[in-house]
């Protein structure tokens, strides 16, 4: 067996050159340089935050009568301030789930849409205190410098109120329709949304072109559980494995649909012991599958 320094951030991420795609996509001017504004297949924009391990996702669409953002991103820069130069129309902002890369902007907008989940309303009110946070502002998770007034030592997630919402729920901007999925795993609060005339998945956490975690404990009630979440998988690629775009929060914001199938597949090879891995020196092991891989912990899968 292979030994790795860290399962989840491999050495060297910010030394590595720009993503591919971000070479092929023109950028569209943002209010602030932390962020780039990137133009998405079928309408809408990736609000990308290249700057920090992280690289981020937030999104962007626009109907005819109303705008939604899904996620807010870490909160290090002016969010809204993107958003206002991009959109004049009454927004609607959605959380994919409560975990600090996707709410830290709430506090700059007037009202969020979340999860109905008891542990992920007592996390969005309550936010979280720079001791929860501070292991992500450490200056080897950043490439490019902060945004002007800025203060890793004072980051923190600030507690907002917000709308909670459940599987079914829709969001009408005019003439575009976004549709909730409830998809637990990585978070038991994650959501999705369908768009299904124009046959877009938006994954949050569930699925992007990286290491998913299926591993995150922080003890508050929004563990991920891998089991769960490969049965989500699972349902995710039977009933929407043959959509034309997923829309995923980190890394690169397009991906095929048929990406679905191949993490489910995923899933049911560490499931099943057949999968060779890495492991670090927290006992954390990392599958690598194509353009994609699997964090977990041996004691959390069963089967094993």
């Amino acid at each position: 067996m292979e030994t790795i320094a860290d399962a989840v951030r491999p050495a060297g991420w910010a030394e590595a050159p720009p993503r591919a795609w971000r070479g092929t996509s023109p950028r569209a001017a943002a209010a602030s340089p932390w962020f780039e504004v990137h133009p998405l297949p079928c309408g809408g924009r990736a609000i990308y935050e290249p700057g920090h391990f992280q690289e981020v996702i937030s999104f962007l669409f626009e109907g005819r009568d109303r705008a939604l953002l899904w996620d807010t991103g870490l909160g290090i820069g002016d969010l809204r301030a993107v958003v206002e130069g991009l959109t004049a129309k009454p927004l609607t902002v959605v959380n994919s789930h409560a975990h600090f890369d996707h709410l830290g902007g709430n506090r700059q907008f007037a009202a969020v849409h979340a999860a109905d989940h008891p542990a992920a309303r007592t996390r969005i009110l309550r936010g979280l205190g720079p001791a929860a946070v501070a292991e992500h502002m450490s200056p080897d998770q950043f490439s490019r410098p902060w945004p002007p007034g800025f203060d890793p030592a004072k980051y923190q997630i600030h507690g907002t109120e917000h709308i909670p919402i459940r599987e079914g729920h829709s969001f009408d901007l005019g003439g575009r329709i976004f549709e909730t999925l409830a998809a637990p795993g990585h978070s038991p609060d994650s959501l999705m949304l369908f768009d299904r005339e124009n046959s877009i998945l938006l994954t949050g956490d569930t699925f992007y072109p990286a290491a998913l975690y299926t591993h995150l404990d922080s003890g508050d009630g929004l563990a991920s559980d891998f089991q769960v979440y490969r049965a989500t998988m699972n349902r995710l690629a039977r009933d929407y494995g043959r959509v034309r775009f997923l829309y995923c929060g980190h890394n690169e914001p397009v991906q095929p649909g048929a990406k679905l199938g191949q993490a489910a597949a995923a899933f049911e090879a560490v499931a099943a012991g057949t999968r060779p891995f890495r492991e670090d020196a927290r006992g954390l092991r990392r599958y690598e599958f194509d353009g994609f891989a699997l964090v977990a912990d041996p004691a959390k899968i069963k089967g094993l």
